[in-house]
């Protein structure tokens, strides 16, 4: 025991005189406790390895220098919080089968999320983007589709939840053999803050294409048309769940109105299987600019999301349906949708699960 005190006092002598010399400054602002070096085991352990970058550290991390004793800003451990991401989540009715139809019937999706934009000076609404809701506040979206530079002129105006039928006004309605299948009235909402990925194309076009829209006020996600989707756990790999057996694979499914294959959008919302491709062949179609935080989904002809499809969820079920988790963010693919050989490119929302939980607030 003696020996390895006197071995750590004669490292810290060492050290500390490179430590202290290198300092240029004193005047950092500390949002955490001003300390003595020996009294923040966090920054005095770095000493046990004096490397240049650990010495940079403690210099960073230096508030004050008294008699030559240095003071540093001492790091607060993290507190864990109570999620604010709801444990009653993706609960859509049972799931039937989708088998090569895209039709959706009012409340098969119910955290879906409309995005209505305004030109500057018009009244003219346009839904443009879509989201998905996560909690009672909170809507998860693609950067692009809120970025003011990419918006331009444009707006966002109002964010509609629980809709179906886009030129439906009140209760969205489906006539079917057996009678109307009606939801409760949607609801619009305004936002009162979003917060776009702090690395969004910052290494590379449509890196990190994610964000979080922060509504007005706390919406009702108890019913059956407006419910929140669920975010995948921690070290979920969306490519082993998407490449076992025909009989245990969950179907991958994306959401939205936006282009149909006869060049207009939808009314009504629309959904489609998407296949998963391999980051090897993607990245050998679009050379090489594949991220790992990205996955590709689709590449079989006239099944893909397409424009005013950006934001919305790609989703997984379980064999028999929920719960439902959102394991993708539509970003962005060809211009010409739905091409053979031609994947769509997601955000892969696992990579984001501790972005999301730290941004959000109550």
């Amino acid at each position: 025991m003696t020996r390895t005190i006197v071995s750590w006092k004669l490292l810290c002598a060492v050290s500390l005189a490179f430590f202290v010399e290198g300092v240029v400054s004193q005047s950092n602002s500390c949002p955490h406790d001003c300390v003595a070096l020996q009294e923040c085991p966090v920054l005095a352990n770095l000493l046990r390895n004096p490397s240049l970058t650990n010495i940079r550290k403690l210099q960073e991390a230096t508030c004050f220098i008294d008699k030559t004793i240095p003071k540093v800003c001492c790091p607060q451990p993290k507190t864990m919080r109570e999620s604010l991401l709801p444990r009653n989540c993706g609960q859509g009715p049972s799931h039937r089968r989708i088998v090569g139809g895209n039709i959706t019937s009012p409340g098969d999706y119910p955290w879906m999320a409309v995005f209505g934009y305004k030109d500057i000076g018009t009244d003219d609404i346009e839904y443009l983007c879509a989201g998905s809701v996560i909690n009672d506040r909170y809507i998860l979206t693609a950067a692009h589709c809120v970025s003011p530079q990419l918006l331009s002129v444009k707006s966002l105006e109002v964010i509609g939840l629980g809709d179906w039928d886009l030129k439906q006004f009140g209760k969205d309605c489906q006539a079917t053999l057996t009678g109307n299948i009606c939801a409760d009235p949607s609801v619009n909402v305004t936002h009162e803050e979003i917060i776009i990925h702090p690395n969004y194309t910052k290494r590379g076009f449509q890196s990190d294409d994610i964000a979080l829209i922060r509504l007005s006020r706390k919406i009702d996600i108890s019913g059956v048309f407006i419910h929140p989707v669920c975010l995948p756990p921690q070290g979920l790999s969306a490519r082993n769940a998407m490449m076992r057996s025909a009989t245990e694979r969950p179907e991958a499914v994306v959401t939205g109105w936006g282009m149909t294959e006869n060049g207009t959008t939808s009314d009504r919302l629309l959904q489609v299987i998407v296949p998963y491709v391999e980051k090897i062949d993607c990245n050998s179609t679009f050379s090489g600019t594949i991220f790992a935080e990205q996955l590709c989904m689709g590449g079989e002809r006239g099944k893909d999301s397409c424009g005013g499809d950006s934001g919305g969820p790609l989703i997984l079920g379980g064999p028999s349906g929920p719960p439902y988790l959102q394991v993708g963010v539509v970003s962005y693919g060809s211009t010409s949708c739905g091409l053979q050989s031609v994947p769509g490119i997601y955000t892969d929302v696992t990579f984001y699960r501790d972005w999301i939980e730290e941004t959000l607030r109550p």
